[in-house]
């Protein structure tokens, strides 16, 4: 059994979970559908390494992610 958190544990908590959502709305995964190179950028229109502008782009909050919170 996992002893109760302590606000400021909570709080600390709280501020990561929200820095990563924040993150995840700014950060677009790439991939270049010339070279396959993939990368995550925060550039609107990005270009790759090897010059191409062929680039599927979507946002991270787009994919899913696991449950941070234990269900026991």
């Amino acid at each position: 059994m996992t002893s109760p958190k302590r606000p400021d544990e909570e709080r600390v908590l709280q501020i990561w979970q929200n820095k990563i959502r924040i993150a995840d709305s700014n950060n677009i995964f790439c991939h270049c559908r010339y070279c396959g190179e993939e990368w995550v950028t925060s550039e609107r229109h990005p270009t790759c390494g090897c010059g191409s502008r062929d680039i599927e782009a979507i946002a991270c909050w787009q994919f899913p992610r696991a449950n941070a919170h234990n269900s026991s």
